[in-house]
């Protein structure tokens, strides 16, 4: 979640990006998806206005958050939208056409914190095409598609000021209904098959962020464990060698820097960077830094090993964490693909980025 020459260098990602696909040797997925081929032109059609028509207008779309001027006043042209926040939206529609001036309301005011320039933002969307009266189509739903999307907020590469200003007046917990016609779309409304009445209809959650893992590392006193050294900046991989004693028999978590953010529940999707190494050869068999992306999965339901179940609930996002994992919470039997052997211990640092 390839862009032509008119596309923006930043859009919000498909629903896809945070999902459940396969398992990596240690049962953590990161795989980014694929696109079919469509079948027929009428399939290729709709994909078109899902990559482009959708992706895209979400960028335009939110871009008027904060910078709508106009309210929601007639009753009897207002959306009904109802269930709770971060819970898949009900949504009844007016009995009018598609509005010929973009629209923003706040339907929950939430009272989490503030996002700023430089954070990434968590959100759950669902999109519309508006077409008429009472006449829609429900484009892409991340409430349907596998949970929360990653947005940036501010910086330089997003390329719609209005979207950095709207996000970064965002807060945790907020939920927006937002439209916008393709008359104010601009060059975007190009790159899609959307009809120049149409409208693009959003429900956007702001479920969490994203949190750096900073400060200094806590005492590691404890010589027969291994020790771990931070890179030379907060985003670089930490590195760790692994002693010549014996592992230990049992699961060990050991907090190197503790996080700010909201503490990670069970059945939550957790967002990690992280480094795995075999104690006997002190070799790494896997890596999010190496790989260039965090690792998405859901926490506590067996999705990923019992070492990472056990250690990962409970734990605020911003965290660092050593972990050291016997066979038994890890591969009892092995993973020849990774070099793992029967009875092998594990080690991980990882870093705890958002709980969603």
């Amino acid at each position: 979640m390839s862009d032509s020459d008119k596309t923006p260098s930043v859009k919000l990602p498909d629903a896809r990006d945070i999902s459940r696909t396969s398992f990596t040797p240690h049962g953590i997925n990161r795989g980014k998806g694929s696109l079919k081929r469509p079948a027929n032109k009428a399939e290729l059609r709709k994909q078109r206005i899902r990559q482009t028509g959708v992706g895209l207008l979400v960028l335009a779309v939110i871009a008027g958050v904060a910078g709508g001027a106009w309210t929601l006043t007639r009753p009897e042209e207002n959306f009904t939208v109802t269930g709770a926040f971060n819970k898949d939206p009900n949504v009844s529609w007016p009995e009018v056409e598609p509005y010929t001036k973009g629209r923003t309301e706040k339907l929950i005011s939430g009272d989490g914190e503030a996002l700023k320039d430089g954070d990434t933002a968590y959100v759950n969307f669902e999109t519309y095409q508006w077409t008429g009266a009472k006449e829609h189509e429900e484009k892409n739903s991340s409430y349907a598609e596998g949970g929360p999307t990653t947005l940036p907020v501010g910086g330089e590469g997003s390329g719609f000021k209005r979207l950095d200003d709207a996000i970064k007046s965002a807060k945790i917990g907020d939920r927006y209904l937002l439209t916008i016609p393709v008359s104010e779309l601009g060059e975007t409304a190009e790159q899609t098959d959307l009809a120049k009445d149409d409208n693009v209809v959003f429900i956007l959650d702001v479920v969490s962020k994203q949190y750096q893992v900073t400060g200094e590392h806590l005492a590691q006193d404890d010589k027969s464990l291994p020790k771990v050294n931070p890179g030379k900046e907060a985003t670089d991989a930490p590195t760790f060698d692994i002693p010549k004693n014996d592992p230990p028999k049992e699961l060990v978590v050991k907090t190197l820097i503790e996080g700010t953010g909201p503490v990670s529940q069970k059945g939550q999707t957790l967002v990690t960077n992280y480094s795995g190494k075999v104690w006997r050869t002190g070799k790494e068999f896997d890596s999010s830094w190496a790989n260039g992306q965090p690792a998405s999965f859901k926490i506590g339901e067996g999705q990923v090993i019992a070492g990472w179940d056990k250690a990962l609930v409970g734990v605020k996002a911003g965290s660092r964490l050593l972990l050291v994992i016997p066979s038994e919470d890890g591969y009892k039997d092995g993973n020849k693909d990774a070099g793992i052997e029967k009875g092998d211990t594990l080690v991980f640092v990882v870093d705890v980025l958002a709980a969603v």
